[in-house]
């Protein structure tokens, strides 16, 4: 319970929103996850830290920021993930403009410095990954299995966390030019629906806004993303709608008047498609979890 208890102390409160899990590693001394989690960062994030008691992997999935770690200072841009581990000073810092959204995994244990010698991924390892769906679905199954809590949780985290540490070291020994007109366009576009998918819900308004072609659109996200525009906009468009629910106690038929559907069945329909769970069950299932 002291870790758990530590592991609180380490969580910035400078964020809009977030989910987050915590375990006791109790006797699992091998590779045990401490805390993980998402969150969306309010426009003067900041994290300075000089010593840390674990190891670290945060995943950017949105927005925009600074890192500096140890002699390192990168711009950090959605597809950036980088590890850091006990006594690594390292600050974390968001574009007020275009705020953080990522991911993270703590995690401790004998085997720890071993793995990530074997793969290449000691503390300071920084790189970044061209596709990033695989990695941010595998850091939503991580976080729901930490907040269900059940027998298995602390197994089960773990092995996902081993996962998600290979993944990204597989997917940046992978990656794609990103200094070409057409990854350029591409990031244009996707930043575009991130900051407009509440006013702009069809594939032919953000192609028109963007002065793109609607199918040069799907190839590049096709070649680049995994998911095409439509999906992207889709999942912003759900993960907004959860947003409501769990912060807001708003119901569904005016959550999804909010965000233009005709009915609620059909709003129902495209929410579980995203979030596997119809809105009206969503607040019992997906709750933010603190320790108590």
């Amino acid at each position: 319970m002291e870790n758990v208890q530590t592991a609180t102390s380490f969580v910035s409160h400078e964020v809009e929103s977030s989910r987050l899990f915590f375990l006791d590693p109790g006797e699992d001394e091998n590779f045990a996850v401490v805390f993980g989690g998402f969150e969306r960062c309010s426009a003067d994030y900041r994290i300075d830290r000089r010593e840390f008691p674990w190891y670290a992997l945060e995943f950017v999935c949105r927005g925009a920021g600074r890192l500096r770690m140890g002699e390192a200072d990168v711009e950090l841009v959605p597809g950036s993930f980088f590890v850091y581990g006990p006594l690594l000073p390292h600050t974390i810092e968001t574009s007020p403009d275009s705020p953080l959204g990522k991911y993270f995994v703590g995690f401790t244990g004998t085997e720890v410095p071993e793995f990530l010698e074997h793969f290449d991924l000691r503390p300071g390892y920084i790189s970044r990954c061209a596709k990033a769906e695989p990695i941010r679905r595998a850091f939503d199954t991580l976080i729901d299995r930490g907040i269900r809590k059940s027998k298995l949780a602390g197994p089960l985290c773990a092995t996902i966390t081993r996962q998600l540490l290979l993944m990204c070291r597989d997917d940046a020994a992978e990656l794609v030019s990103t200094d070409t007109p057409a990854y350029r366009t591409y990031s244009r576009v996707r930043e575009f629906i991130e900051r407009n998918f509440l006013t702009h819900t069809t594939l032919d308004a953000i192609a028109k806004a963007c002065d793109a072609d609607a199918p040069y659109l799907c190839r590049l996200f096709a070649r680049f993303h995994d998911e095409s525009p439509y999906q992207s906009l889709t999942r912003l468009r759900m993960e907004y709608a959860s947003r409501i629910l769990l912060e807001g106690g708003a119901s569904v038929k005016s959550v999804a008047a909010e965000l233009g559907f005709k009915d609620a069945f059909h709003f129902s329909r495209v929410f579980k498609s995203v979030h596997h769970v119809p809105p009206s069950r969503f607040r019992q299932s997906m709750h933010l979890q603190w320790p108590t």
